[in-house]
């Protein structure tokens, strides 16, 4: 009977101290920004389906790429670097990243919101996904994806021939919408809604700098990125802070991740971490 009682105390405990903890995402139902962001996602769509804008999107990616990656004609250094940019091990430097951000305080999160930010953004990727699906199938139904500009307009300074031994991406058979830009504006938004300070500040301009390379390669037209991308993220992030829906999953799922927090704090390099150390 006392183990019961001490178990329920512990548990209790824990329980207040997830709820005392400043939230990572919306508490509360907040009807109107949670509809406009809905607007501004249908209203970009609506831009991209129509022919009509579709035609001005093209009109403003085809110019775009072309000024961008006809700066890679000379096959430089400047060459060189968008190359590289645009590899998996950029991608993986990135990722590392994006949780540095997360896991550390000063860059959007206070100490004690640390282990519950690490959870919220599982949560956002875990919502990502399945949000993603349901939009790439309403994609493929109206026929919106296409090759992108690499593999379409003319002339084209390919990563891959000029350089071949960089395993770089510089083209897609369908490229809509732009995947790698809608997990970056998620994460920047996720940081940035959450506190404006300059580590925020910075994932912003990180995030904005990155999406750059699959545009400058070829692999994604510009509206991938202004049009999917936002079409994904901005309903999303609606459900996470004018609702409280993602915060309910998140505080579930941190229930589950409390027990492996804490046997991983007891590491005798890791307990001194923040992270671990709230």
């Amino acid at each position: 009977m006392t183990v019961t009682i001490g178990d329920d105390f512990i548990t209790t405990h824990k329980d207040k101290r997830m709820t005392s903890i400043s939230p990572v995402f919306g508490n509360q139902w907040r009807p109107i920004p949670l509809l406009m962001m809905h607007l501004i996602a249908l209203l970009l769509m609506l831009s991209f389906i129509f022919p009509s804008g579709f035609q001005l999107w093209r009109q403003l990616d085809s110019s775009l790429f072309l000024t961008l990656n006809g700066t890679l004609a000379e096959g430089d250094t400047w060459a060189w670097i968008w190359a590289w940019a645009n590899t998996r091990y950029k991608d993986m430097l990135l990722a590392i990243v994006m949780l540095i951000f997360i896991i550390f305080p000063g860059f959007g999160f206070r100490r004690q919101q640390l282990q519950q930010a690490l959870v919220g953004f599982l949560a956002l990727m875990l919502s990502l996904v399945v949000l993603r699906y349901f939009f790439y199938e309403f994609s493929e139904k109206l026929d919106l994806s296409g090759p992108s500009p690499s593999l379409v307009l003319s002339p084209a300074y390919l990563l891959t021939e000029l350089f071949p031994d960089i395993p770089a991406k510089d083209g897609s058979g369908r490229s809509f919408p732009g995947d790698h830009a809608t997990v970056l504006i998620v994460w920047a938004a996720y940081l940035i809604m959450n506190t404006r300070c300059l580590g925020s500040y910075l994932a912003v301009a990180l995030a904005s700098v990155m999406i750059l390379p699959r545009v400058v390669g070829g692999a994604h037209w510009f509206s991938d990125v202004a049009v999917g991308g936002f079409s994904v993220a901005l309903p999303l992030l609606a459900w996470a802070f004018y609702s409280p829906l993602l915060l309910r999953l998140t505080r579930w799922m941190e229930k589950a991740f409390l027990p492996l927090f804490q046997l991983i704090g007891r590491l005798p390099l890791l307990k001194q971490l923040p992270f671990f150390n709230p």
